[in-house]
Formats: C-alpha cells, structure tokens, sequence
C-alpha cells in the first residue's frame, strides 16, 4: 500500500471536491455533541396550615411554575437539538465515504443536495447501530473493570491497618492498569470503527457482517493500516501545532473587531447609567457576539475540512485495503492451479 500516494490524493479530494466540505463542517458541528442530564426536586411539607420549607414567603409560586416550565421547555429543546445533531453526525459520515467513494469509481462529483441523499440511508441507521452496540459493550466491561479495580478497597471495612494498606496500593496498581487497558482499547475501536463504518456503507453490510468485514480487513493488512494510523498521527499533531498561532490571531482579530463597537456602547450606555455595572454589561451583549462569531466561524470551517481529509483518507485506505486483501486472497488459489497444471503436464 502507497499511504503516501493516499495522503496527496485525499488532500487533492479535499482541496477540490467543495460539496464535501459542506459535511465535513456538518461533521465538525456535531462530533462532539454530548447529551445532558437534569433532576427534579420534592416540594416541603405543610404545617399547621401556613406556607414553609419549600416556598419562601417572598417568592410567588406562579414565579416558580413559569420557572420550572422553562427549564423544562429548555431540556426539552436541548433533547431535540441532541437528536438532530445525531442524526446530521451519521447523515454527514455515510455522505462523506460514499461521494469519495463515487467520485474515485467514476470520476463525476456530485451536489451537495446528491449528497444529502446518499447520507440519508439505511446505512446511517446500521451505522449508528454499530456504535450503539459497541458503545455499549464498552461501557459494560469499564464498570466492570473499575467493580474489580475497587474491590480491593473492602478491606476498609476490616479494622486491620496492614490490610487496609495493601488494598489501597493494590487498588492505585489495579487503577493504573484499568486507565492503560481503557487508552489501548479506545485507540483499537477506534481505529477498526473506521473500516467496520467503511464495510458497511461501500459494501451494504448488515451489522454483525460489517463488523466482521472490518474486523477482517484490518487482519489481513494490519501492518499497512498500524502504519496509516500512525501516520495520521503524526499529521494531527502537525495540525494541533499549526491552530496554535492560528487561534492566536483568530482572538486577536477578534478582540480589536469585537472591542471596537464594545467600547461605543459602553461609551453610549455610561451616559444614562452613571453609577453600576449597566455600560459594562451593555458592552458585553455587544461585543461578546461578534467575538464568539469571528472566532467560531473559521474555526469551524478549518474543523469542517480536517474531517473532509480525515475521512477521505480513511475511505482510500479501505478501498486499497480490502482490494489488497481479496487479491491476498486470491493468489493461494491460483499458485494451486498453476501447480496442478504443472504435475498435469508431468
């Protein structure tokens, strides 16, 4: 496998192909969406007829209600934002593989509306099923790692001094090596997501079928695929590397750009608000926005184009990969034949 040939040609795709980056900022909006949590409370009790614990005399209840009702409506909000951002993560993954996918079968590039239609598939849903199980399957051998690590522990309950230290210890020594399995193992699932994802989408696989496609894949041309994994790397420290000055100067634009109106405002504001923090405040609402928008927007353009390249990458190396592997798979064979027609002839 020529995983440098892989690289040029994924950064021509992504430099080339712009109704990929569509996706890819998509992508970068929605890969690190994480759900929330919330909690309710109990209300205090009545007493002897009058108000207490709960409600304090100087609040109005009605105030509480509308409270409630908007934290409420806000959880609510977040729950839909979180289900659309799910949706777009998966819709965005399978459109990226399989326009890059086309696009080196036939060599036409599609729209962005095309593409919308190649992501919205049943493949997204499988793809989604696949991180759901394997999500899953983690987090029940973590707990179950971190129950064993833990159970060292039970000798607090022992009024030995001796025992009690020895279970510490060997809790910290189990507790290192539960943090060091998980780091390996998130790094492997990591990696074998990236050609199960593939399997699934490029070859229309099931789920258990994905999964044991990729799995394959990746035995079969291990060496070459360790050896992409560490080179993308090494190009994310690169890229980590080169954001740095880039976000220096995003904040610097951003605070001569913001600051400017900022201090107009502020300047307005202390004419009625002589006293207080009201210009201060005043200054904040104006700024703040435009600082967050000319930070966020770049940003996440350049975010939107590291998952195009990224992607791409790893679409190229699967297609070279499981070509590899079915020509690996062929030659046994042929060596047979042309062994059996060798003693033929014989």
């Amino acid at each position: 496998m020529d995983h440098i040939k892989i690289i040029k040609r994924a950064f021509q795709i992504t430099l080339d192909y712009r109704a990929l980056w569509v996706f890819g900022i998509i992508l970068a909006l929605t890969a690190g969406t994480a759900g929330g949590n919330f909690s309710g409370g109990n209300t205090g009790d009545r007493g002897n007829g009058t108000q207490s614990g709960f409600w304090p005399g100087r609040i109005d209840p009605q105030v509480v209600n509308t409270l409630i009702a908007v934290g409420v409506a806000l959880c609510c909000l977040l729950i839909v934002f979180g289900i659309a951002a799910l949706i777009g993560r998966y819709l965005a993954e399978v459109a990226l593989i399989r326009m890059v996918n086309s696009y080196e079968e036939t060599g036409e590039k599609v729209s962005v509306k095309q593409g919308f239609r190649l992501g919205w598939s049943r493949a997204a849903w499988r793809v989604f099923v696949i991180d759901l199980m394997i999500g899953l399957a983690a987090w029940v051998v973590v707990v179950l790692l971190m129950l064993v690590a833990a159970m060292p522990l039970l000798v607090w309950l022992t009024d030995s001094p001796p025992l009690q230290l020895i279970g510490t210890v060997t809790t910290i020594g189990l507790t290192l090596l539960f943090i060091t399995f998980v780091i390996i193992v998130a790094i492997v699932l990591n990696l074998l997501l990236k050609f199960i994802h593939r399997a699934c989408v490029l070859e229309d696989l099931a789920v258990i079928e994905a999964i044991k496609r990729g799995v394959l894949i990746v035995r079969q041309r291990l060496g070459d695929v360790i050896i992409m994994a560490l080179i993308m790397f090494g190009l994310g420290l690169a890229w980590m590397i080169v954001m740095i000055p880039i976000a220096l100067l995003l904040i610097a634009v951003g605070v001569i750009v913001a600051g400017l109106p900022a201090l107009f405002a502020g300047m307005i504001a202390a004419l009625f608000f002589t006293q207080g923090a009201g210009p201060w405040i005043v200054a904040a609402v104006v700024g703040l926005p435009i600082f967050i928008l000319i930070l966020s927007v770049p940003s996440l353009f350049l975010g939107g184009l590291e998952q195009v390249f990224v992607s791409t990458v790893w679409t190229l190396t699967y297609r070279e990969a499981a070509a590899l592997a079915a020509t690996q798979a062929e030659l046994p064979g042929e060596i047979s034949s042309a062994d059996d027609t060798a003693s033929a002839e014989a």
